[in-house]
């Protein structure tokens, strides 16, 4: 039997909405074992996005959170409380790799920033894929990718030329960015 591309790689994810659980379902779909750390406080955008089992709202009934997550572990932490952040560490020290896609300086803030990261598990490998990078006058800028589709140029080819530019109606990168953070992901491995 062929060994999964990822099999034996274990991956602490900490992303949420789409681009970040597409790129850790993905490692999750070809073998990696992946634990998704989220809140119980503050639920991930997915969880209350429609559509909903039955039409029923609920954060264990959204179809779009269960299609972006599947072959994956979940945990809910406090990250706000040092006992949460305690287990979440105890979660990188077991990691490969930690997956992030919050705004630059919330993993910082709970003390599990890169360079934390580095001093509980060495060779750690950090994915972060938030909207508008960690540096650069406009990382501090929240978003989602639906922004991305007007900033990345897209808005400029739909439409018509006598009107005013036509977003689409889904976040395009959020579908194409973890083709290339999985990629970027097994360069790192590679390198590693």
């Amino acid at each position: 039997m062929t060994k999964a591309p990822f099999e034996g790689i274990k991956v602490a994810d900490f992303s949420w909405w789409i681009a970040g659980p597409l790129a850790t379902k993905t490692l999750a779909d070809y073998g990696a074992t992946v634990v998704r750390i989220e809140s119980a406080k503050r639920p991930g955008g997915l969880r209350i996005t429609m559509p909903y089992k039955d039409n029923v709202p609920g954060v264990d009934r959204s179809g779009f959170y269960a299609y972006c997550n599947p072959n994956k572990c979940s945990v809910s932490l406090d990250l706000g409380n040092p006992e949460g952040r305690d287990v979440a560490r105890k979660l990188v020290a077991w990691a490969d790799i930690t997956a992030e896609n919050f705004n630059p300086g919330v993993m910082e803030k709970w003390g599990l920033g890169y360079e934390d990261l580095k001093k509980i598990r060495p060779g750690i490998i950090m994915l972060r894929t938030s909207n508008q990078g960690q540096t650069g006058p406009f990382s501090r800028l929240g978003g989602l990718g639906l922004q991305l589709n007007a900033l990345g140029g897209f808005v400029h080819f739909t439409g018509w030329p006598d009107r005013d530019p036509l977003s689409f109606m889904f976040a395009y990168p959020d579908y194409f960015v973890p083709h290339f953070a999985v990629a970027t992901v097994a360069a790192a491995l590679d390198y590693r």
